[in-house]
C-alpha cells in the first residue's frame, strides 16, 4: 500500500467509533512527525523504549488506567499468543506491540 493510502487507513482506524487498542494506538501513531516510521522503530527498539523516549516514563497510575480500560483486549491478546506475563505493565506493553504488528499488517507495510 502506498504511503498516502496507508496514512488514510491509519486515520480511519483512529476515528473508529469503537474504543479499542487499535484505535488508541492509531491515534498515538498519528502524533509522530513520520507516522509510518513508528512500525520499524517499535519492531527494532520495542514499544516501551519508544514511549520512554517520546513521553518520558509513564507513571504506574497511567499504566494502571490504561490496563483497566483495555484489560479485556490485553488478556485476549495474551491468550491468543499463549504467553503469561507477570505484571499488568508487561501485559500492556506486550499488547501494544502485538497491536502495532496487526496495524502494520493491515496497512500492508511489510512489503
Amino acid at each position: 500500500m502506498n504511503k498516502k493510502k496507508a496514512l488514510e487507513k491509519l486515520q480511519l482506524m483512529a476515528e473508529d467509533s469503537k474504543d479499542s487498542l487499535k484505535k488508541f494506538l492509531a491515534k498515538e501513531i498519528l502524533t509522530y512527525d513520520e507516522p509510518l516510521d513508528f512500525f520499524a522503530l517499535s519492531k527494532k527498539f520495542g514499544m516501551d523504549t519508544i514511549y520512554h523516549y517520546e513521553y518520558e516514563d509513564l507513571s504506574e497510575q497511567e499504566i494502571e488506567e490504561f490496563y483497566n480500560t483495555y484489560s479485556k483486549e490485553i488478556l485476549q491478546i495474551q491468550l491468543e499468543n499463549k504467553v503469561e506475563l507477570p505484571t499488568d505493565r508487561d501485559r500492556s506493553w506486550f499488547a501494544l506491540e502485538k497491536t502495532a504488528e496487526k496495524i502494520s499488517k493491515d496497512l500492508d507495510l511489510e512489503r
